[in-house]
């Protein structure tokens, strides 16, 4: 079996200097590179559903803790970063159903998932970094309270 590249790699600039944060961006990371993986193997029809809702149940826990950190830190843009959230989950259920039961190619699929993450990262991402990174150093208790269960 040939060895494929990672869909994503991972960068320096992803980083928000967040631990906790930067940690679950690089396990989602890992997470899109393995339904990648599986689609590169012979048996890719059937990976793709249990793969891609890997996926979906990581990045839902990782936005619950992004947001509980917003909301305990008073991020003042809490809701719009929410609000693309919640379209980013949409957008990616039906990407993902189009792959499922349109016909779709689960190229289309991946490459959403990777232009989502590389864009709302290095953008939405690093413009809370600053403010949360002050709040929980000062408040540093109150981050175990922001981990999503």
């Amino acid at each position: 079996m040939t060895e494929h590249l990672p869909m994503i790699v991972w960068q320096d600039t992803y980083n928000t200097g967040i631990d906790i944060l930067d940690r679950q961006h690089r396990e989602l990371v890992n997470t899109i590179n393995a339904l990648y993986s599986s689609l590169n193997m012979e048996n890719k029809g059937s990976a793709l559903k249990p793969a891609a809702d890997m996926v979906m149940k990581y990045t839902k826990t990782h936005f619950a803790t992004e947001i509980a950190m917003m909301e305990k830190s008073g991020y003042p843009q809490m809701k719009q970063h929410h609000a693309q959230h919640e379209q980013l989950i949409l957008d990616a259920g039906r990407s993902l159903y189009e792959c499922l039961h349109e016909d779709g190619d689960p190229t289309d699929f991946l490459n959403f998932l990777k232009r989502w993450f590389v864009v709302h990262i290095t953008r939405e991402d690093q413009a809370y970094s600053e403010h949360l990174t002050k709040y929980f150093k000062k408040h540093p208790d109150e981050l175990l309270s922001c981990l999503a269960a």
